[in-house]
């Protein structure tokens, strides 16, 4: 199902901001990055090549625990034999989160047999406004597989914390009449997780569509 998007209008000064963040996100997952080789992984890792970041063996996102929008907890072991594609958005926002969703939906289009091997779950760093119904119907838009979890503020600092996930309220026009009118300024990597558990790939929101198909089934081949 396809969806428009609404873009919002910026500042110059919100617009500096936004691409001052984007460059600080990126040269810390560089600096993150730095090291990783000789950590442990397998042969088979070690021989993979990908267009997308490659992070196996980092020390931060292995490892993480949220309820869905039914109380149940997902955790990285929740999808066994599935290569799992995270994504911390906000059911309000208003282009990157519906850009990265139907890249999501092209992309298990694109597997055809193996669709069903990819799960896309998508994290609110705005549990106060994103209530589980509205965000359920808006995952479901673009495909009913996709799973949402929302934690409580504490977890949710917590996770952002752990995977270095930037995201910070700004203040709107329409918010000065009404608070909860805020936008959010937030990272736009996809973070993916192999068939068994562990995190491998941190993906730039503007790779190519082909490339990324290329990564997911190198992933899922490494899990045969």
């Amino acid at each position: 199902m396809s969806r428009q998007t609404k873009i919002s209008a910026v500042s110059p000064l919100e617009l500096l901001s936004r691409l001052l963040f984007a460059v600080v996100s990126t040269i810390t997952l560089v600096i993150l990055m730095g090291g990783l080789s000789g950590c442990g992984e397998s042969n088979s890792k070690k021989a993979a090549t990908f267009s997308s970041m490659d992070v196996t063996g980092a020390p931060w996102g292995q490892t993480f625990s949220l309820p869905d929008l039914d109380g149940k907890t997902v955790t990285n072991q929740s999808f066994p034999g599935k290569v799992t594609a995270i994504f911390f958005g906000f059911l309000y926002c208003p282009d990157a989160c519906p850009t990265h969703l139907t890249k999501m939906q092209d992309l298990k289009k694109r597997l055809g047999p193996d669709a069903d091997k990819l799960q896309v779950v998508f994290i609110t760093v705005d549990p106060e406004r994103d209530k589980p119904e509205p965000l359920k119907k808006f995952l479901a838009s673009f495909d009913p597989s996709f799973v949402g979890l929302r934690g409580s503020r504490e977890q949710t600092d917590a996770i952002s914390k752990d995977f270095r996930v930037y995201a910070k309220k700004v203040e709107t026009s329409a918010s000065k009449k009404d608070p909860m009118a805020y936008t959010i300024d937030h990272t736009t990597f996809t973070y993916v997780y192999d068939p068994t558990g562990a995190l491998r790939l941190v993906v730039p929101h503007d790779l190519a569509m082909d490339q990324l198909e290329a990564d997911v089934r190198t992933l899922l081949k490494q899990a045969q």
